[in-house]
């Protein structure tokens, strides 16, 4: 599909730090080559003012991308304040002119890389969220957000992306390059369209057959070489136990939908399976995004976005508590950590937890007098950098972290208190100690 950009790009004085500017001219002059004539586009700064400079719109063409190109180079910084608030309206407004002097299956999306909160202008997120809502209800513009990890509001601009038929993602520091996240994203959600507005829906044939607990169904757009996977759950049924999933979604040639039946076995799934953990995953990661948004959403709004399980015993008036509630329960039936859900609480033992009654090394690796185990400098480094362990055990469990109780799951992980290591090594530390239980369970078998 033909696409129309608008590229709205944070150009103040902190985007300075850790090459951000430098990465969002590398990553954007490299996008900009990968688009047709077919493609429109328009590239907008901001800093103190919602547009400080502005590029196009213009055709995909080799003479207009080389211009373009230059002009992404050109770029240089601002002031410190940030007018989030007037770059994306005045960007959504270009956007939707583009939009309406366009065919019906061309895509138009908005994409905005910030590193800072509003501080110039409207600074109320709420109101900036309402607006920008306000402004698009149609769902034109379709918005992406990419924001530097402890800089950006990214609780805003993940409510403007949901609210407005997008996605949002954080670009981490230590993973990569900035320039290559956000190359990575621009390619694989915006690269090659293949259709825009795919939408999923399950229906039973059935009356007794019971569908809930879906994860999220529709997306905005889904490019070449992506894949969408909508999960869900299904009830007590009946003696037709058919499943009929019905997709629609706008393409080069208009709208198209596609019907798919399949009767699923009795014991294609069960609940202790890791067909189930997979599918909590997702649902919680669906559930929290809302509950975080939701600030900004409404309960109008947010209720369209989501179907919960137990929605008719949940109070209108307090729809987002019953969003983290139902998180909560699923989180805690599939044994799933969920950051600011579910937390790690440790144990002290004081007679230390070995593999069996022959071992050198406990779990928590220290001997079982307390002293630390010969190893090799390296390796020692490795596991635990700079942070060293504690004579005592460290054995993790499951629960939620509005609860100063536990229940023992038998769940080991990572937790950052005493004797834990460096959040840069936390998964080698839980892999050890996952793999360590594996060892401990097979034994006892």
């Amino acid at each position: 599909m033909p696409r129309n950009f608008v590229f709205l790009i944070d150009k103040s004085s902190s985007m300075q730090y850790d090459s951000k500017m430098r990465s969002a001219k590398q990553a954007l002059t490299l996008f900009i080559d990968s688009l047709t004539p077919e493609d429109t586009f328009t590239i907008q700064s901001f800093g103190n003012k919602g547009t400080e400079q502005l590029w196009g719109s213009g055709p995909g063409t080799t003479e207009e991308k080389e211009d373009a190109k230059k002009f992404v180079n050109s770029m240089s910084l601002s002031s410190w304040d940030t007018n989030l608030h007037e770059a994306f309206l005045e960007g959504l407004l270009r956007a939707k002119h583009d939009a309406s002097v366009s065919d019906d299956n061309v895509a138009t999306i908005l994409v905005v890389l910030s590193d800072g909160y509003a501080t110039r202008g409207e600074t109320n997120r709420t109101k900036i969220a309402e607006h920008i809502y306000e402004l698009n209800d149609e769902g034109t513009v379709k918005i992406y957000s990419l924001g530097f990890e402890g800089s950006a509001d990214m609780q805003l601009l993940d409510a403007i992306a949901l609210m407005n038929g997008g996605v949002s993602v954080p670009l981490l520091r230590g993973r990569d390059g900035f320039a290559e996240q956000i190359t990575n994203f621009l390619d694989s959600e915006l690269g090659s369209v293949l259709m825009s507005d795919v939408n999923v829906q399950y229906s039973s044939a059935s009356e007794e057959t019971k569908v809930y607990g879906a994860t999220q169904n529709v997306f905005p757009l889904l490019a070449d070489g992506y894949e969408v996977v909508v999960r869900g759950l299904v009830g007590e049924s009946g003696d037709d136990k058919t499943l009929r999933t019905i997709t629609s979604a706008s393409t080069l040639e208009g709208i198209k939908n596609w019907e798919l039946s399949v009767t699923p076995d009795d014991m294609d799934t069960v609940k202790s399976s890791l067909c189930f953990q997979s599918y909590a995953h997702d649902r919680i990661t669906q559930l929290l995004r809302l509950y975080d948004a939701s600030d900004f959403l409404g309960n109008e709004l947010i209720k369209r976005l989501v179907t919960l399980s137990s929605q008719k015993d949940c109070d209108e008036k307090e729809f987002a508590k019953c969003i983290r509630a139902e998180a909560l329960a699923l989180a805690t039936e599939a044994n799933v950590v969920a950051k600011g859900l579910t937390a790690m609480v440790t144990v002290d033992d004081d007679g230390c937890m070995k593999v069996d009654d022959d071992a050198e090394v406990c779990i928590d690796g220290t001997t079982p007098d307390g002293r630390e185990p010969a190893r090799d400098e390296n390796d020692y480094d490795y596991a635990y950098g700079d942070s060293y362990p504690t004579a005592e055990s460290d054995i993790a469990y499951i629960r939620p972290a509005s609860d100063s109780s536990y229940k023992m799951n038998g769940g080991y992980g990572y937790s950052s208190g005493a004797g834990a290591p460096t959040p840069r090594h936390g998964f080698v530390y839980f892999f050890a100690l996952l793999s360590v239980w594996f060892f401990v369970a097979i034994l006892k078998i």
